[in-house]
């Protein structure tokens, strides 16, 4: 099998490649070799279209780059996944289907719960609601009624989901025109994982939900800058650094081990509060 690891950076946002950036490279580079993958890293790839969220837009590189279309899976992932040390379980063995992401299992009640965001439920709810009605499909839920989100910051694609998706995804053009002109949805709803989430459903792709292992993230909670979230356990294999403000700025010494040790050990005063508030953040 011909798989690929792929990964971007986009210049604008720093002055050269950050070295979090970097590290997050190099982490998926020796993951790739470990287990006999090509990895990519491409800097300021090709814009996909000119609507303002061209940039956000890398996570399809692989499916409307038919350059990518020769491997047999292609795994995107943003640059700031990292692979837990040591592992050795082969991400593309026994995938069968057309794309596969992991859930955001946390994220349907943090909109509830955390007061500081400024993207609570009634605004995704706004989103799901257009959406909906213009492309005519029921987007998933909770058993409670919450919309779930699937991360676009690591994205599987089998070779025929990559053609398929090429084919039936919908243009980007009806996608951004209809979130830029809703009139009550946020622009962020136009960026690649809204678009995913809505495109894979209209196009009937054979989407398989990714283990939370392989996307399992650390976020700040509530917008604190010492209380972190992170319900990593030994089945982790990929961690997606979520800690805006301070993800690319850290050496790959200091990145290795916020991935890999406790929260208390990482030397920034900050506490693992995921027993504390997990219970609140399960969602049936």
């Amino acid at each position: 099998m011909k798989n690929l690891i792929y990964q971007f950076w986009d210049t604008y946002q720093s002055n050269g490649i950050p070295s979090g950036v970097q590290a997050s490279v190099n982490s998926m580079k020796k993951y790739a070799d470990q287990i006999g993958a090509k990895h990519l890293f491409e800097i300021d790839p090709p814009k996909l279209h000119s609507y303002k969220s061209a940039p956000y837009y890398g996570s399809v590189n692989p499916v409307f780059r038919e350059e990518f279309h020769e491997y047999d899976n292609v795994l995107f992932t943003d640059a700031d996944v990292f692979a837990v040390d040591g592992i050795k379980e082969n991400i593309f063995n026994n995938f069968s289907g057309d794309i596969g992401l992991a859930q955001e299992l946390y994220e349907p009640k943090r909109q509830i719960i955390e007061n500081k965001r400024v993207l609570g439920r009634s605004v995704y709810e706004s989103w799901a609601n257009t959406v909906e009605n213009k492309f005519s499909i029921s987007l998933p839920r909770t058993k409670d009624g919450l919309l779930k989100a699937f991360n676009s910051g690591v994205v599987l694609y089998s070779n025929a989901g990559m053609k398929k998706a090429k084919e039936k995804f919908i243009s980007f053009k009806d996608y951004n025109d209809t979130i830029y002109t809703a009139g009550n949805v946020q622009n962020f709803f136009a960026a690649d994982q809204h678009y995913i989430n809505t495109s894979m459903f209209k196009a009937e792709l054979d989407f398989v939900e990714l283990d939370y292992r392989w996307n399992t993230e650390v976020f700040f909670f509530n917008k604190h800058p010492k209380e972190i979230f992170f319900d990593k356990n030994k089945n982790t294999r990929l961690v997606h650094m979520q800690l805006r403000g301070m993800r690319w700025k850290q050496s790959e010494e200091t990145l290795f081990r916020m991935v890999n040790d406790p929260v208390d050990t990482w030397g920034f005063g900050m506490i693992d509060i995921t027993e504390r508030e997990k219970p609140r953040l399960i969602s049936n």
